[in-house]
């Protein structure tokens, strides 16, 4: 039960996440394609967690998903550090992507029906082009962390270097524990029995970004404290909520955290007010520096007119004399 309800709350504080970016970070590209990746990773997450509730039948759409994980995250990457899609990304990577999508989802030839369930994942056999499949999501991991490394070495130093280092380290615990989990251990020891865990795997790529986000203005912004108390008091709310042992216990704790979001909502309204009100307020005072600017340069013009006049006056009168 525990693992189940882990699995919601991870799914559920990622789209959160992705909530408080898009209604905040600023429509660039990066921004766009991360709330896709976070996006797709939450429907990732949430698949499982149906999936080990024994909706057995949304297995294949588990790995079919997890492609789009691994290709979306590497489209963040590519905007992340100003690179952009190169001409292999476009016209291989997500063509590809796509294509191993739809076999994966909707065909036996990446994994076999379930025949068994264990306490950590399931018994099964691997499709007939599992390898090919294993293969393409190592090189896809290896070519995100690359991209990732080199970016790092690249940048000289600040706040750009500190974002990509901290998602750099966050990418390699999730992406070699995700590989060896889903992958090299079904791969060379046919062995689905610890699958579940591979959910876990991308915990620390989310606390990455959190951090990142919190501490380093990762999409722009910054997270007020606040506001990241009001995520972390919910979070912890919800999680007493989804570990809760009977029914009285649900009611309060469901209560409790239906009664907090709402006084949070309200105390988040507040501040984006507060927020919007300041903003308009530098504006007018920024239309009123410059109007005075403006002012000052049509004086000085004037100035300089008269100045010119003065001078032609002046210098007449001596030659008359």
């Amino acid at each position: 039960m525990i693992l189940p309800n882990l699995i919601l709350f991870i799914s559920i504080v990622n789209f959160i996440l992705t909530g408080f970016i898009f209604l905040n970070a600023k429509k660039e590209k990066h921004h766009t394609s991360f709330l896709t990746f976070s996006l797709i990773t939450t429907i990732w997450l949430f698949n499982n967690f149906l999936l080990i509730n024994n909706f057995h039948s949304v297995y294949p759409l588990s790995y079919g998903l997890g492609i789009l994980v691994v290709t979306s995250v590497l489209l963040w990457i590519c905007y992340l550090i100003n690179e952009g899609l190169s001409k292999v990304v476009k016209f291989f990577i997500i063509p590809f992507s796509v294509l191993v999508f739809f076999i994966s989802s909707f065909t036996n030839y990446i994994v076999q029906p379930i025949t068994g369930v264990t306490s950590l994942g399931y018994k099964g056999d691997s499709g007939v082009l599992f390898p090919v499949y294993s293969v393409y999501m190592g090189f896809l991991i290896i070519f995100s962390l690359y991209k990732l490394l080199k970016a790092f070495l690249k940048e000289k130093g600040g706040l750009k270097r500190k974002q990509i280092f901290f998602i750099f380290v966050g990418a390699i615990f999730s992406g070699v524990s995700a590989f060896i989990i889903n992958f090299f251990i079904p791969l060379f020891w046919q062995n689905f029995e610890f699958i579940k865990l591979v959910n876990l795997a991308f915990f620390p790529l989310l606390m990455a970004i959190i951090y990142s986000t919190a501490s380093h203005q990762l999409f722009g912004i910054k997270i007020m404290m606040t506001q990241f108390l009001v995520i972390l008091f919910l979070s912890l709310l919800l999680l007493n909520f989804l570990f809760s042992n009977s029914y009285g216990q649900y009611l309060w704790s469901g209560s409790l955290l239906i009664i907090s979001a709402f006084l949070s909502y309200l105390i988040i309204k507040s501040m984006f007010k507060e927020i919007d009100f300041d903003k308009k307020l530098l504006t007018e005072m920024q239309k009123n520096l410059d109007f005075e600017k403006r002012l000052r340069e049509t004086f000085a013009e004037i100035a300089e007119e008269q100045t010119k006049r003065i001078e032609k006056i002046f210098s007449g009168k001596i030659k008359n004399e």
